[in-house]
């Protein structure tokens, strides 16, 4: 008996043209600003990538008292809007990343998502309470 391999799959193409940059949309919402992050925060860098940014350099200095921090713990509503803004911004990117009709978009959206998950996981993962956020960094 021999076996014959059939091979149906169509090769492979990359795209090899000009690359555009996508933008966040939820992300960059007039409801996320803050007039802090504004001085702290270079124009091109979105209003949840401002939070992420400040919030984790926070933790990591051990500044439980700074408003930036306890705004992001206490405030739920704000918590729920800069999650919310992930998930809806990770699903635009998503679908480019799956549209063979805009390989252009394809490196940036990419390289976005993963951000997204990054930051949607912080935020997700952050407690209603600075004092629970301490007991769990261990303040040293």
């Amino acid at each position: 008996m021999n076996l014959r391999i059939i091979n149906n799959t169509p090769p492979i193409e990359f795209y090899n043209g000009p690359h555009k940059q996508m933008i966040f949309t939820l992300c960059n919402e007039e409801e996320l600003n803050n007039p802090l992050l504004n001085r702290l925060y270079k124009e091109n860098v979105c209003y949840t990538e401002r939070w992420y940014l400040e919030s984790r350099k926070l933790i990591f200095d051990e500044n439980w008292i700074h408003p930036i921090l306890k705004s992001i713990c206490i405030d739920t509503v704000l918590k729920a809007k800069i999650i919310k803004s992930t998930v809806i911004d990770g699903v635009i990117m998503r679908n480019f990343l799956n549209d063979k009709s805009l390989p252009e978009y394809h490196i940036s959206a990419g390289i976005n998502l993963k951000k997204l998950h990054r930051w949607c996981g912080f935020f997700s993962s952050l407690p209603d309470k600075v004092e629970t956020l301490v007991a769990l960094n261990g303040q040293s």
